[in-house]
C-alpha cells in the first residue's frame, strides 16, 4: 500500500520553501535537470502520482513496467516516470526534484546517511562537482522528509535495494551529507 495523498501533501510542504543554496541552483547549470530530453526524468515514489492529473502540460508521462528496470525483486506492477517538458510550477516539483543533489542510502545497520546522489546523468552538476556548502535548513529538511518515506516498506525496500546496489561497486565511497538515525535494513 503507497503512503497516501495527505502523507505527500505533508512532504511537499516541508520542501516547499528549502532549497540546497540561498539562490536558485538552476542559475549554475542552465536548468540543467529541468530541460528534459531522453532520459532525462525521474520516477515518482509508489503513490506520489496521487498529486498529479498527468495531464500537466510540463509533464511527459511514462507508465514503465518495474520488471525492465533496476527495482527490487518484490515490486511488481508499474511505476510513474515523468520528464519536464518545460519549466514546472515550483510548488509541484516532485520528491526527487526537491531531494537532488542528495540521497538517502542506509547501512546494513540500519543507519541513515544523507549522501551525494551518485547517479549518472547526462551533465554535471556544481553542488555536486564545486562541493557548493548545502544550506543546514535543506538538509535537514530532506533528512525529516526521508525519515517519513523510509515508514513506507516499499520505499524501504527501494533504498536498501539502492544502497547495496552502490555498495557493491568497487568504486563506492559516499559523499556523506548526513548521518543520523538507524532504520531496519530491511
Amino acid at each position: 500500500m503507497a503512503l497516501a495523498k495527505e502523507t505527500y501533501q505533508k512532504l511537499y510542504q516541508l520542501l516547499s520553501e528549502v532549497t540546497p543554496l540561498e539562490y536558485d541552483c538552476g542559475v549554475l547549470c542552465g536548468r540543467a535537470c529541468c530541460r528534459g530530453g531522453k532520459d532525462m526524468g525521474i520516477y515518482l515514489y509508489p503513490g506520489e502520482e496521487q498529486l498529479f492529473s498527468g495531464e500537466e502540460d510540463w509533464l511527459k508521462w511514462q507508465v514503465q513496467k518495474v520488471k525492465y528496470y533496476n527495482f527490487p525483486p518484490s515490486w511488481k506492477g508499474t511505476v510513474h516516470f515523468v520528464t519536464c517538458t518545460k519549466p514546472c510550477p515550483r510548488a509541484m516539483r516532485p520528491l526527487q526534484c526537491r531531494f537532488y543533489p542528495l540521497a538517502p542510502h542506509l547501512l546494513a545497520d540500519g543507519s541513515l546517511l544523507l549522501i551525494y546522489d551518485p547517479v549518472q546523468v547526462p551533465y554535471q552538476c556544481p553542488l555536486i562537482t564545486e562541493k557548493k556548502e548545502l544550506r543546514p535548513e535543506f538538509i535537514q529538511r530532506v533528512y525529516e522528509a526521508w525519515k517519513i518515506l523510509l515508514e513506507d516498506n516499499k520505499i524501504r525496500e527501494l533504498v536498501v535495494w539502492d544502497s547495496k546496489e552502490r555498495e557493491s561497486r568497487p568504486d563506492f565511497v559516499p559523499e556523506i551529507v548526513l548521518a543520523e538515525d538507524k532504520y531496519p535494513a530491511g
